[in-house]
């Protein structure tokens, strides 16, 4: 489904149009009634708007928007302008109540959208330290208890809480690396320690990493959850439970298809707790620890710059970097410099990826044809007719049949490679019309003497009168 299938195709327009700030701010007041009543009102709404944007509502002028010169005239107007541009575009609807009051309705979109909005607003400090521990908690009680309702729920609990985590450490990662680019355009003191100890460090460490660390510690739950996921799915009376539990509650066609997606869930959780540590949490580590280092160095840096040669060369540098006209004169500094690359090693330092060299279009290879030896066709043909024949195959046939009406190909013991390929050919001449049987072929099929056949049955044919 298309992104504008979901939502409609204006909804965003207000965002983007000069008056984007008031908007933004009428829908967050939209959070608030949304989040704070079942109903909403029109006129409380409207209310809500009049108390709380009285003074951006005043000095707004809504240049360039369809505002009729009635509502442009006072607050009042204002307001009600604007619960008309946010319906319109596709925010909230409304509808008459028994009542005969207007009521605004909220769609899902709109609603989670606000819910996003009203987040990103919002300073109060996040905490993400239950994931890990609620996995542990809900399948340690499950595991204790006998209800295997409680274990199938608690395997896929399990699974959505593992995917969150991994969004949240990813979330963390790009947020750690987002303070350290944001860091060397940073050319004050006071400017890079904020940046440093209030947002990246209550923001981001101690609001993620460090309660990953001591609250909901990977590496004392991770054994604990491995253990329980790991005897449930060697348990295969349990899986079937848990999948005939998971079919009535709907997570699947068949038991076999929730068997399935129960063990599928089981082993990626399993596989997401031995790596945590290694692919996500080390590599956070170290880009705080490189951050840090960054954030010293830019201090250090910016307090002594007018002190000695470092800070000196680095003023010098940079007021050069923004000056599109000081080329010549870099060219001029350029040998009076020896710049030498500052390199690591890591753990990856010794490996590259190979690239391989670009193709080259060679000339055609001719393959020529091998003239056919005609004494050796011939020798063929006669070694076709005679031993593979439709008097040897109709031969073949009679010898399975005896005096049997029916055979199936289980009983007929084939055992040489001589056999196997006469079953073959029965099986294709089996539609000739002047063939003495038929063949009809069987569901399955049954390994005989290292030959793997289809099930099959061989019907002699009855004798016209």
């Amino acid at each position: 489904m298309k992104f504008f299938d979901v939502i409609p195709s204006e909804l965003f327009s207000p965002l983007a149009s000069p008056n984007r700030v008031l908007y933004a701010d009428a829908l967050d007041v939209l959070y608030s009634a949304y989040r704070d009543n079942l109903k909403i009102r029109e006129d409380v709404f409207y209310s809500m708007l009049r108390s709380k944007l009285e003074e951006q509502l005043a000095d707004a002028t809504f240049e360039g928007e369809d505002i009729d010169e009635e509502e442009l005239r006072d607050i009042s107007g204002r307001a009600r302008f604007l619960i008309r541009k946010l319906c319109s575009k596709g925010w909230f609807e409304k509808e008459r109540g028994d009542d005969f009051e207007e009521y605004i309705t909220v769609p899902g979109y709109s609603s989670r959208l606000l819910e996003l909005f009203h987040q990103l607003r919002d300073d109060s400090p996040v905490r993400g330290y239950s994931y890990v521990f609620n996995t542990y908690s809900s399948l340690k009680v499950a595991n204790e208890g006998g209800n295997v309702y409680e274990k199938m729920a608690a395997v896929y609990s399990a699974y959505e809480n593992t995917s969150e985590l991994i969004k949240l450490l990813q979330m963390v990662y790009h947020n750690v690396k987002r303070y350290f680019r944001m860091q060397s355009d940073m050319q004050a003191v006071n400017q890079v320690l904020a940046s440093h100890f209030d947002d990246l460090g209550q923001k981001v460490i101690e609001a993620y990493i460090r309660p990953l660390k001591i609250k909901d510690s990977v590496p004392k739950y991770r054994v604990p959850i491995q253990s329980v996921l790991k005897n449930w799915a060697e348990d295969d009376a349990l899986l079937l439970a848990m999948a005939n539990a998971a079919l009535q509650d709907k997570r699947g066609d068949t038991v076999e298809n929730c068997r399935s997606d129960l063990l599928q869930k089981i082993f990626w959780v399993d596989e997401r707790y031995d790596n945590l540590e290694h692919d996500y949490l080390d590599e956070i580590d170290t880009q705080v620890r490189r951050c840090t280092r960054a954030a010293t160095q830019k201090v250090e840096n910016l307090m002594n710059r007018d002190q000695n040669v470092r800070g000196n060369l680095n003023v010098l540098l940079t007021a050069l970097s923004r000056n599109r006209r000081a080329g010549d004169l870099v060219d001029q500094m350029q040998p009076a410099f020896q710049l030498y690359e500052q390199s690591f090693l890591s753990e990856k330092s010794l490996w590259f990826r190979k690239r391989p060299g670009k193709r080259t279009k060679a000339a055609p290879v001719l393959i020529q044809e091998p003239n056919p030896d005609a004494d050796a066709i011939a020798q063929a043909g006669k070694l076709l007719r005679s031993e593979y024949g439709r008097a040897a195959i109709a031969a073949y046939v009679r010898g399975w049949l005896g005096d049997a009406e029916i055979r199936e190909f289980k009983d007929l013991e084939i055992q040489d490679d001589k056999a196997y390929i006469m079953s073959l050919l029965a099986v294709l001449t089996s539609q000739d019309p002047s063939a003495q049987y038929q063949i009809k072929e069987l569901e399955g099929t049954f390994s005989e003497y290292g030959y793997s056949i289809p099930q099959m049955q061989i019907r002699r044919k009855e004798k016209k009168r």
